[in-house]
């Protein structure tokens, strides 16, 4: 089914149940039943809801841009590990230093102009899958302040996961360059990272280079 039959059936979906609705309240209000009334409307609410969302499969990633998506979620895949890491030693999770992070940075940006990407574009790519892990990684330290058992195994080597992530940040800059820095909608980079698995904050900081 494609997006266009997706979008009718909702509005068809949502047109059916604003009429349910609307016949609906007007006998709960005669009946004087105000908790059946608010059951029809938040019925009515999570259809439109349905309905917008149903507008954003409008928005696809084109074919070109697979691998690179595919890098961004490998990438943000770590963070659970490096979360880890993070806790069995004790540290926070944004615990490296501003000099040491504007390195990396720079070292990287260095790498994608080389490339033929644009300084800004390629630096505002970075800090957001840097910002996406971030979150991702408070996410499951929260879980596991809250009692949630921790990962069973040798706890990950933080170093060992810097020089991957490093790795996997260059393979997505060199993937952007590869289709010539075309933006990508961002709303559906940020669906396709939440259908893999991670939290709607950690998608949207991922997506929050492109529009």
């Amino acid at each position: 089914m494609d997006s266009n039959s997706n979008t009718n059936r909702a509005r068809r979906w949502l047109f059916s149940w604003g009429a349910k609705a609307a016949v609906a309240i007007s006998a709960a209000r005669s009946q004087r039943k105000p908790p059946f009334k608010k059951l029809v409307l938040g019925r009515l609410i999570a259809g439109l809801s349905l309905l917008a969302f149903s507008g954003c499969a409008h928005q696809q990633l084109p074919p070109d841009s697979f691998l690179m998506v595919q890098v961004i979620s490998e990438r943000l895949s770590f963070a659970k590990d490096v979360a880890q890491a993070k806790w069995a030693a004790g540290l926070p999770v944004r615990e490296r230093e501003k000099a040491q992070e504007e390195a990396v940075v720079l070292r990287l940006v260095e790498q994608a102009y080389s490339a033929g990407l644009l300084p800004g574009a390629a630096q505002r790519l970075i800090r957001a899958q840097l910002e996406a892990s971030a979150l991702e990684q408070e996410r499951w330290m929260t879980q596991w302040n809250n009692g949630e058992n921790l990962p069973q195994g040798a706890t990950p080597d933080l170093e060992a996961l810097r020089q991957k992530l490093d790795r996997l940040s260059s393979r997505i800059l060199a993937e952007w360059a590869a289709i010539e820095g075309n933006p990508l909608p961002a709303a559906a980079l940020k669906a396709q990272l939440v259908k893999d698995g991670y939290s709607m904050p950690a998608a949207a900081a991922a997506a929050a280079f492109t529009r």
